[in-house]
């Protein structure tokens, strides 16, 4: 399973997954997974459908907003604001490096409402 960082108690971030890590990842209590990497940014990683496919298969919620690396937009922090405020327990998030799950989730934590 990749470093895991909580940036709260129910939003925690982390590097790219393998769909062979998402057993683990349910098992550790996560109930929504949230990809932020776009697909086919780097040679060798895991296509966003792979990954959805085995979350899944053991009940996570997922939602996939792909973000260009240090180009979160307004609209892409309100999309994860949004997920975040109906996920029904702890989500987890990954990129590349976590950073943009971070910087998506300060963005959002500023827009109103």
């Amino acid at each position: 399973m990749p470093a895991i960082t909580p940036l709260t108690s129910d939003y925690h971030v982390c590097p790219q997954l393998d769909p062979r890590e998402v057993a683990a990842i349910a098992a550790a209590g996560y109930t929504t997974l949230i990809c932020m990497r776009p697909d086919g940014e780097m040679f060798g990683q895991p296509a966003w459908a792979l990954v959805e496919v085995e979350a899944k298969k053991h009940g996570l919620q997922t939602h996939f907003i792909p973000v260009r690396s240090g180009a979160v937009t307004p609209a892409q922090a309100a999309q994860l604001k949004q997920v975040l405020a109906q996920a029904p327990g702890k989500a987890l998030a990954y990129c590349a490096s976590g950073n943009r799950c971070a910087l998506a989730y300060q963005m959002a934590r500023q827009l109103p409402g």
